[in-house]
């Protein structure tokens, strides 16, 4: 199965590194679930499957709506 999610990028030395949403995530230290959720409907919308471009990002903006209640609900 490909991984729709990979990514090359090309470093200053001239090489290439694979990375998926989830080492950006991890190096960004991106933990809250929903957060995580919506900048990988963000970083390719329409692009992952079966979904419109516009579908994935309003999904997104969900998603930053749950995570701004999840960060209220760690407050209280």
């Amino acid at each position: 199965m490909t991984n729709k999610y990979i990514k090359n990028i090309k470093l200053d030395d001239g090489s290439f590194i694979e990375i998926d949403v989830y080492d950006v995530l991890q190096a960004w230290n991106v933990t809250n679930p929903a957060i995580q959720h919506g900048i990988k409907k963000l970083l390719q919308p329409g692009e992952r499957g079966t979904k419109s471009k516009r579908q994935d990002i309003e999904e997104a903006r969900q998603s930053i709506v749950r995570a701004l209640e999840l960060e209220d609900d760690d407050k209280s």
